[in-house]
């Protein structure tokens, strides 16, 4: 009787298995097998293996699986999920596969859907923007600058956030030329204004503060997450005149900066202020709600205020305070 072969569930098994092996480099040569397979979901569910165990010596096999995935057909790897997870491997393995990443950079996978056929292989070049950052490759910037103008806003978040990591002042000039064209994705011009601020503050403070005063909601928030003492000041005099939308996420910026002083800017509007702004404040504060310290106090205030509302809103973002 002829041996029978292996379905997908016992090789899904075994991969399973093999991701506990001890030692580590003793699961190489079978994963090493499982990187060939023909089932890009078997090769996918291998790479995320070869990553969380540092099987190094696994990258050729990686960069073989990601170039035989290219060739496939759109259909066997609907979505990109293989490429994006070999990719992660690669990344993770800090491999310095660049010739790889500049192929997943160019990479598109237009597939038929419901309505208009689409691109799905944003995510690929968005891990391949970043992975020839953080493996850096000598012209990473020049190779990851077009990518700000891909059709897929997630591309682009992630051309971004590469241009950032490079940590080259001259690329905050290039995400100002992309904010300044302008984009219809607030991700995108979040992602840009972080990284302005991240790689030319001083310069471009001024740049984002403008964009507030604008009503930019991103701008709040990437003044909030950059983490610069000067940004509370402008996100005080935004909250002067903001409307109540604008107000909330101006208030999360100022949370966001996780300063004592902007702690202690939103315990006084909690304490002080209008209730429905310090509604606000309380909500904003409650990003920090496993501060014990920080939640006594803000129940505290609360508590003196003696406000149904406030009351109601502390219990909804902190929980039912004790007694």
């Amino acid at each position: 009787m002829a041996a029978r072969k292996n379905t997908f569930d016992d090789k899904l098994a075994r991969i399973r298995a093999l991701a506990r092996a001890e030692p580590k480099a003793a699961a190489a040569p079978d994963l090493g097998g499982f990187l060939a397979d023909p089932n890009p979901f078997l090769v996918g569910e291998v790479a995320k293996v070869v990553a969380d165990l540092e099987l190094r010596a696994l990258v050729p096999d990686l960069v073989a699986a990601f170039e035989r995935l290219l060739g496939m057909p759109a259909m066997a790897d609907r979505g990109c999920h293989a490429k994006q997870k070999v990719l992660e491997a690669l990344v993770t393995l800090e491999a310095d596969a660049w010739d790889t990443y500049r192929k997943g950079l160019r990479y598109v996978q237009i597939e038929v859907t419901v309505g208009p056929p689409v691109d799905t292989a944003g995510l690929v070049r968005g891990i391949s923007a970043h992975a020839l950052v953080r493996t850096n490759f000598p012209r990473a910037a020049l190779e990851v600058t077009p990518l700000l103008f891909d059709e897929t806003p997630e591309a682009r978040v992630a051309a971004a956030e590469a241009l950032r990591d490079t940590c080259e002042v001259v690329c905050a000039a290039v995400l100002h030329a992309r904010v300044i064209v302008g984009d219809p994705e607030p991700d995108v011009l979040g992602a840009c204004y972080r990284g302005m601020l991240a790689l030319e503050p001083r310069q471009y403070l001024p740049v984002v503060a403008a964009a507030l005063e604008a009503g930019v909601e991103t701008a709040a928030l990437a003044l909030g997450e950059s983490r610069l003492p000067e940004a509370l000041s402008v996100l005080q005099e935004a909250v002067s005149r903001a409307d109540p939308e604008l107000e909330k996420t101006v208030l999360l910026g100022v949370a966001l900066l996780r300063t004592d002083e902007a702690l202690s800017y939103l315990l006084e509007l909690v304490a002080e202020a209008p209730e429905s702004r310090a509604i606000h404040a309380i909500q904003a504060l409650s990003l920090h709600r496993h501060d014990t310290r920080l939640t006594s106090k803000v129940g505290e205030i609360v508590s003196a205020r003696k406000s149904r509302k406030l009351a109601r809103a502390f219990a909804e973002r902190f929980g039912p305070s004790e007694g």
